[in-house]
C-alpha cells in the first residue's frame, strides 16, 4: 500500500482491506492490461504476503482470474458489471439524451455527462467534438470533485452543511492542496449569478468548461451536463452555451 493510501485509512477510518481491494482494481483501470502479483505489492507498497492473499480472494470471489503461465491478473467481467445498472439507466434517459444530442449539434464541443465519485467527477457518456482542434475526454475519465466545471455544478447544488464536511474530508487526505472553504462559497456564488459553472485552466491548461446540474436525478443521483474545448472558443461562447442548455432543460422537462 502507498503511503499515502495508509495514511488515508488511518485518518478517514476507511477500513483497510476496502482500501486495498479498491486500490488493486484502480491499477487495473489506469493500466489496461494483466499485472503480477509483484507489481501489485511494489506499486501500492503492499507487504507481498498480503498482496498475493487479497489477489487470491479476489480471484475465489470471482472478481479477477489468473493466468499460471505468465502468473498475472487481471479483473474479469464480473468487475465492470458492478456499476454498469447505473451508467445504463443514464444513458437511457431519452430527456437527458436529447439534450445532449442538441448541444453536442449546437456547439460542436465535447459534451458529457458526469457524476461524482467520491472527490471526483466521472464522465459517464462523451460527444464527441466536431472541431479539429479540441478537448478529448475517455468515458471514465475523471475530473477533481473542487476545481472541474462539473464538480462545481455539483457541488452547488449541495447544503452548506454538507459542501462543508466534503471540504474538511477533502483537506484531511494526504497529498492534495487543501480547498479553502470561502474560496469554495464564492465560486458557488458566481454558479448562481452566471446559471452554471464555469472553468478555465482549472484541469488542463488552455482549456475551459463549462457545467450545469441536470435538475431531475436519475436513480437517485444528480448528473451533470458538461461543455468543454479550448479556452478561446468556451470564452467566445460561453453565455450562449449556458443560456441553450438551459432552454432545452427548460422545454425538455417543462
Amino acid at each position: 500500500m502507498s503511503d499515502s493510501l495508509e495514511k488515508r485509512t488511518e485518518t478517514t477510518g476507511v477500513v483497510k482491506s476496502a482500501a486495498r481491494t479498491l486500490a488493486v482494481l484502480e491499477v487495473f483501470q489506469n493500466w489496461k492490461r494483466p499485472a503480477s502479483a509483484r507489481e501489485i505489492a511494489r506499486t501500492l507498497e503492499m507487504p507481498r504476503s498480503s498482496a498475493n492473499a487479497l489477489l487470491a480472494s479476489l480471484v475465489t470471489l470471482g472478481y479477477l482470474w489468473f493466468e499460471p503461465k505468465n502468473a498475472t491478473y487481471f479483473p474479469t467481467l464480473k468487475v465492470g458489471l458492478l456499476g454498469e445498472w447505473l451508467i445504463g439507466s443514464i444513458r437511457r434517459d431519452r430527456a437527458l439524451g436529447s439534450i445532449l444530442q442538441e448541444v453536442s449539434a449546437a456547439t460542436g464541443e465535447t459534451v458529457s455527462i458526469a457524476m461524482r465519485a467520491g472527490f471526483d467527477m466521472q464522465f459517464i457518456t462523451i460527444f464527441p467534438s466536431t472541431f479539429p482542434i479540441a478537448l478529448n475526454i475517455e468515458e471514465g475519465a475523471l475530473a477533481p470533485l473542487f476545481e472541474s466545471a462539473v464538480g462545481i455544478a455539483w457541488i452547488a447544488g449541495q447544503d452548506i452543511g454538507e459542501i462543508e464536511d466534503l471540504v474538511a474530508a477533502h483537506n484531511k487526505r494526504t497529498g492534495i492542496k487543501p480547498v479553502a472553504l470561502a474560496d469554495m462559497k464564492k465560486r458557488i456564488s458566481d454558479v448562481g449569478t452566471k446559471g452554471a459553472a464555469v472553468a478555465y485552466d482549472k484541469v488542463l491548461p488552455d482549456t475551459g468548461a463549462i457545467g450545469l446540474a441536470y435538475p431531475r436525478p436519475v436513480q437517485g443521483q444528480t448528473v451533470v451536463i458538461g461543455v468543454a474545448g479550448p479556452e478561446d472558443r468556451i470564452r467566445r461562447s460561453e453565455k450562449q452555451i449556458i443560456a441553450l442548455i438551459r432552454r432545452l432543460v427548460r422545454q425538455t422537462l417543462g
